[in-house]
């Protein structure tokens, strides 16, 4: 399996990688990337979030960012399945989690703040899930 995992804090992932379970299969059953939006980002500054989307509070992280890391390195939104972790998606249960480990291709988008820019969900991906109680 291709696991990549785009994120603003690629490092907040490393301990996974030196988990026994996961470490026992990486670079062999499972590949995984850590990609940084900041560092596909077309703004200046390394500026990555905004006001939402028709208004409300926090901050989210910007469609055209994610748009650009996507592009940079799929060259647009992949085929295979992209899903966004999103308080707003259905809740991660033991089935979703062997549904997607059947997945060939993963692509899973995380943000902080507040979230995603809703057209993020909407445009980009294609699943949305839930990792845990807001």
């Amino acid at each position: 399996m291709q696991l990549d995992v785009f994120t603003l804090v690629p490092h907040a992932f490393a301990w996974l990688t030196e988990q026994r379970p996961v470490a026992a299969v990486l670079g062999t059953k499972l590949d995984l990337r850590l990609i940084s939006y900041r560092d596909m980002t077309p703004l200046r500054a390394a500026q990555v979030d905004d006001e939402p989307y028709g208004g409300g509070a926090g901050m989210v992280l910007r469609v055209d960012v994610v748009a650009a890391a996507l592009d940079a390195v799929y060259g647009g939104v992949p085929e295979h399945r992209v899903v966004a972790l999103t308080p707003q998606g259905r809740q991660l249960t033991q089935e979703v989690v062997e549904e997607l480990a059947g997945e060939e291709h993963l692509t899973l988008l995380s943000a902080r703040f507040e979230g995603f820019d809703e057209r993020v969900v909407q445009h980009l991906a294609s699943d949305a899930i839930s990792i845990g109680p807001y």
